[in-house]
């Protein structure tokens, strides 16, 4: 059996909160690793995880369990970096974001 299955998707599609922190939990590591390599910055990592965890309990009511959980959760991450990086179009801005990001990473 593969996690999350089924029944662990649909308690969390009615609200059962242990059974979110059990599915956060699981993927925290590998969620943390992904952030973190992609955005030099562990705080920033941290940021993303929260934000798209918030989100995905958030709008449990429309979390498609049939959908394999692990390919929506690291897209949805993706999504939420690249995203935030769209905000730094400006390229002063973007600069001054990915020299943060680069020292933070030096330190």
């Amino acid at each position: 059996m593969t996690f999350p299955n089924q029944q662990i998707l649909d308690r969390i599609t009615q609200g059962d909160e242990a059974a979110f922190t059990q599915l956060r939990s699981y993927f925290s590591v590998a969620a943390f690793k992904f952030c973190s390599v992609l955005l030099k910055d562990e705080a920033e990592a941290e940021k993303v995880i929260n934000s798209v965890f918030n989100k995905i309990w958030n709008e449990r009511l429309d979390l498609r369990t049939e959908v394999n959980f692990q390919s929506y959760l690291f897209s949805s991450l993706k999504d939420q970096i690249f995203g935030e990086m769209k905000k730094y179009s400006d390229p002063v801005a973007r600069k001054q974001y990915l020299d943060r990001i680069q020292s933070f990473h030096a330190s």
